[in-house]
C-alpha cells in the first residue's frame, strides 16, 4: 500500500510506443509474417503493419485493404522479431509482438479496437493488450484522484487514503502478471508502470527476463543497454542497494519481548514490512509461509515488521496465516513505525532479504521472483 501516491508514479502510455535501435536491416531469407482477420465496423479501408523505429519516427512494412465485411490479409517480409503495431488510419492501433514467419489472426471491432480486439494464435499480443487495459483503467483511477486534489488541496489526505486500496489492487495485478507470464516478450508492457525511484530492482528483473524470453529484439536489446546507466542513476540513490548495511532493527514482539535483526546474522533473513489490514501482504503470505517451511532447516529465517495499530489485529492475522516464526515485532505505530521509517518504506507489501553477514542481497521480492531467488542461494 502507498503512503504517498502523488509522488513519484510513472505514467502509463497507451498505445505503447517503443523506441528501437539503427541497427542495419538484416535480409529477410525466411518465408513472409503473415496476420490475417476481420475488423467490423471499420470506418477505414486500409490497415498498417508498422513499427517504431525511434524519435516518433515510424517505419511501415505491410499494409491491407478492408473489404466490404472488414476482412484484411498482410504479408510482410519483416527484417527481425520484434514489436510492431497494427494501426487503422484513424489512429487507432494495436501493439503486438510478431516473428519472422510468424501467423496469425486479429478479430477485432472499428468502433473501440483497445477494448474489443481477440488474438488467435498470438498468445504475447494477447497479454500485452490485456496489461494495457489494466494499466488504462487504473491511469483513469489515478487521473481521477489528482484532478480531486487539483481542484481542493485539503483532500489530499483523504484522497491518498481512499486511493491506497485501488493502488494495491494494481500492483497485485501487475506481479502476478510477471509471475505468471515470466517468460512471455509482453512483460515489455510492465516496465513503464514501475516507480524508478522506489521500484528499480523489480523492473531491472523484469528486463533480465526480457533479456532470456525475446532476446533477438532489437526493442529488448536496446531497453537492456540502458539498464546499467539506470542503475547508476537509481540503484546508487538506494539506501537498500545490495552490498549494503542495514540499520537494526530492535522491537518488541506479540509477548512485549524485544527482538532484534542482528541476533539473526548467520541466517539468510528475509525482512518483511507488512500489516493485517494489507490485502496484498495477506495475499503473499501463502508463498512466505510455504518458502520459509521449504528453507528453515537449511539456514532461512524472517523477520516480520507489523504496520498494524492494534495488537489484536495483527495477532489475529499471524495465527490466520499460519506465520510461524518467531520474529514478529511491531510498535503499533502504523506508518510511523520506526522501522520502516528508517527502511524508507512507502508502501507495503515490502521486503528486503539479507545474506548471512546481515548484508542485502535484494529488496521487494515477492513470489516467483523471491523463489527463484532462494532456490539459487539453497541449491533446491
Amino acid at each position: 500500500m502507498m503512503r504517498y501516491i502523488f509522488i513519484g508514479i510513472c505514467l502509463i502510455l497507451t498505445p505503447l510506443t517503443f523506441g528501437q535501435s539503427k541497427q542495419k536491416k538484416q535480409e529477410a531469407t525466411a518465408k513472409p509474417a503473415q496476420i490475417s482477420g476481420t475488423i467490423i465496423n471499420a470506418k477505414q479501408d486500409s490497415i498498417f503493419l508498422i513499427r517504431n523505429t525511434g524519435n516518433n519516427s515510424f517505419e511501415t512494412f505491410g499494409r491491407s485493404a478492408l473489404d466490404k465485411s472488414g476482412n484484411f490479409l498482410i504479408k510482410a517480409d519483416i527484417p527481425f522479431s520484434d514489436y510492431y503495431i497494427l494501426k487503422l488510419s484513424d489512429g487507432q492501433s494495436l501493439n503486438i509482438v510478431l516473428r519472422k514467419s510468424e501467423e496469425f489472426k486479429v478479430y477485432a471491432d472499428g468502433n473501440n479496437l483497445f477494448n474489443h480486439t481477440n488474438f488467435v494464435g498470438s498468445d504475447d499480443s494477447k497479454l500485452m493488450n490485456e496489461f494495457l487495459k489494466l494499466n488504462f483503467i487504473y491511469q483513469q483511477q489515478l487521473d481521477s484522484a489528482r484532478m480531486i486534489v487539483r481542484n481542493d488541496p485539503s483532500k489530499q489526505r483523504e484522497v491518498n487514503q481512499s486511493f491506497q486500496g485501488v493502488h494495491q489492487q494494481f500492483v497485485q495485478n501487475r506481479t502476478n502478471f510477471i509471475q505468471q507470464n515470466i517468460q512471455s516478450p509482453a512483460l515489455i508492457v510492465t516496465l513503464n508502470s514501475f516507480n524508478m525511484e522506489q521500484e528499480f530492482e523489480s523492473y531491472e528483473q523484469v528486463v533480465k527476463a526480457l533479456k532470456a524470453s525475446y532476446a533477438e529484439s532489437p526493442t529488448v536489446q536496446d531497453i537492456a543497454k540502458n539498464l546499467d546507466a539506470l542503475s547508476k542513476k537509481f540503484g546508487a540513490k538506494k539506501p537498500l542497494g545490495p552490498g549494503s548495511e542495514v540499520p537494526d532493527i530492535v522491537m518488541a514482539n506479540p509477548d512485549g519481548i524485544d527482538l532484534s535483526l542482528s541476533d539473526y546474522k548467520g541466517k539468510i533473513v528475509l525482512i518483511d514490512f507488512w500489516a493485517s489490514w494489507c490485502g496484498p501482504c495477506r495475499q503473499e503470505n501463502p508463498n512466505v509461509v510455504k518458502l520459509y517451511n521449504k528453507y528453515k532447516d537449511a539456514g532461512f529465517d524472517i523477520f516480520s515488521v507489523s504496520l498494524d495499530r492494534q495488537k489484536e489485529r495483527w495477532v489475529a492475522a499471524i495465527e490466520q496465516d499460519k506465520l510461524t516464526w518467531d520474529g514478529h515485532v511491531s510498535d503499533l505505530q502504523g506508518w510511523k513505525n520506526v522501522a520502516a521509517q528508517a527502511y524508507g518504506v512507502t508502501g507495503i507489501p515490502f521486503t528486503v532479504l539479507l545474506d548471512k553477514e546481515g548484508k542485502v542481497i535484494s529488496t521487494n521480492l515477492r513470489g516467483f521472483q523471491l523463489e527463484q531467488t532462494l532456490e539459487s542461494i539453497f541449491g533446491f
